[in-house]
């Protein structure tokens, strides 16, 4: 395997070996028809949150009450879908394993706070199995929302996740990759 050199697993994957590390780069990017489908909600979502806050403003009593209520779901919905998008356009995961270890950020652009965890409390990487059969695992792995991790490992007493909505085929491969670069460095 040559050094520095961009390989990649799948569309989303990407991965170089440098001398003393391997960095890992999964894109969080969607088909073009998704990301539109996903905006154009949002921009809908405003239609409604802007006649809602015109009722609120002439609505008095319980009304004004419920009114109120609402546009705090409304506001919450919409920094939610805000977030997706915006995860979509920007975001990615990073990994980053060297001697001492292995980071992961969920990172939009690079602003993100990595975790770090130490090689030797790191148990191996398993791709997570979903039951067909439940609604909200299959729920986790739509486009409109953050999670879906698809590996997990062990870290001393916790279980921690990354990549993100991976077909079982990349995720497979990642997690063997993973394993490789805790191995080697």
């Amino acid at each position: 395997m040559k050094k520095n050199r961009l390989e990649s697993i799948g569309k989303r994957i990407t991965y170089a070996w440098h001398d003393d590390s391997l960095t890992i780069i999964i894109s969080q990017e969607i088909p073009r028809m998704q990301q539109i489908m996903l905006e154009v909600w949002l921009i809908a979502w405003c239609g409604v949150g802007t006649a809602v806050g015109l009722e609120f403003s002439g609505a008095e009593g319980s009304e004004r009450t419920f009114f109120l209520i609402f546009l705090s779901f409304w506001a919450f919905f919409f920094f939610r879908v805000f977030k997706v998008i915006l995860w979509r356009r920007i975001g990615r995961e990073m990994v980053r394993i060297t001697a001492e270890g292995m980071s992961v950020k969920n990172a939009f652009r690079d602003f993100g706070k990595a975790r770090f965890f130490m090689k030797e409390n790191i148990k191996k990487m398993e791709v997570i199995r979903r039951n067909p059969a439940k609604f909200i695992q299959n729920l986790d792995q739509s486009f409109w929302i953050m999670g879906g991790d698809s590996i997990e490992f062990t870290y001393m007493r916790g279980r921690f996740v990354l990549g993100k909505q991976l077909q079982k085929k990349d995720a497979m491969l990642l997690a063997k990759l993973i394993d490789k670069g805790l191995r080697k460095f």
